[in-house]
């Protein structure tokens, strides 16, 4: 059975569920007899990896016409500049109109 150190990363084999030291860091690492512990998929099921992460969300970014200042903005239709507190219009339409 292969085995990554918890300390320094390295993969070894071991015998099987034991305490064995790291051959390079000499860090002891506990293993225990389990069926896909070391990143092995389950002799019985197909496997197949997680899908990525989704990107975030690009948030719309204004710049205050008064400081300057550039800051993130939701769908609103008039923002308050955080660092002017000038009301700065982003371009999104009012919904309650």
């Amino acid at each position: 059975m292969r085995v990554r150190c918890g300390a320094c990363r390295t993969q070894f084999d071991v015998a099987g569920a034991g305490r064995y030291a790291c051959p390079v860091c000499g860090s002891v690492n506990v293993v225990r007899d389990a069926p896909g512990m070391v990143g092995e998929p389950p002799a019985t099921e197909e496997y197949s990896p997680p899908p990525p992460p989704s990107p975030p969300p690009i948030l719309p970014k204004i710049k205050c016409p008064e400081c300057d200042f550039t800051f993130i903005v939701g769908e609103i239709a008039v923002a308050t500049c955080p660092n002017c507190s000038a009301e700065v219009p982003t371009g999104f339409e009012d919904e309650s109109e």
